[in-house]
């Protein structure tokens, strides 16, 4: 009889125990749901950047929807929907209330690179001021430097003479290599940055001046 009331007290304090331990169980698994719904927005004002003035951008880019920022156009959710950040290469104009893609557009550049690469169009049109300077420059001043080291040549190995009257010495026409084989090398240095220009834009491989990528379009 004494072990009938002793094996019931253990069931008894066994039942209690797992009742407590449901409960305990429960409240911990809902902490974190309550502490996350506490702290979302509860107001669109909430969901603001911190430099921009609260009602300064129109509710279709920033909204607090169930206690959630939604954030379109140029701005993100972040912090778990508690506010809302600039996306990456976005910007937002105050003075017209609308965003600005930043990006360049992939299809002008390769476009450019088709038919302007020699020019250092397309890299200008990116921002990459140095390539582009070094296409046009490679462009405009090596017709005028190849010259002028042929005729340093002629100089050197052929005499004055031979540059004054050249129409009248069958020797001079040896001296014109350096100048043939130096504009075929200029010619295949410009096709092949040329050929290289639309392969990286056609596969998107460069990216703009102030670091942002290509809008992809192509």
């Amino acid at each position: 009889m004494v072990a009938i009331r002793g094996l019931t007290v253990i069931l008894a304090c066994n039942v209690f125990c797992l009742s407590v331990s449901t409960k305990y169980i429960s409240v911990r698994n809902a902490e974190p749901i309550n502490s996350v719904q506490a702290n979302l927005c509860n107001t669109t004002d909430d969901c603001y950047p911190a430099d921009l003035i609260v009602h300064q951008v129109p509710a279709v880019y920033i909204n607090c929807s169930d206690n959630k920022c939604v954030c379109t156009g140029c701005f993100y959710s972040t912090n778990g929907y508690k506010s809302c950040g600039y996306k990456r290469c976005w910007q937002y104009v105050a003075a017209t209330h609308t965003c600005e893609d930043l990006r360049k557009d992939q299809r002008t550049a390769f476009l450019l690179s088709l038919f302007l690469s020699f020019v250092g169009a397309a890299n200008f049109y990116i921002e990459q001021y140095t390539l582009g300077g070094l296409q046009l420059a490679f462009l405009v001043l090596m017709p005028i430097i190849i010259p002028a080291i042929w005729l340093i040549y002629v100089f050197i190995m052929l005499g004055t003479s031979a540059v004054c009257d050249w129409s009248n010495d069958v020797d001079t026409i040896a001296g014109y290599w350096p100048l043939i084989v130096s504009f075929v090398l200029w010619a295949m240095v410009i096709l092949m940055w040329w050929v290289a220009d639309i392969v990286t834009f056609a596969e998107d491989l460069r990216a703009s001046g102030n670091g942002c990528p290509l809008r992809h379009n192509l």
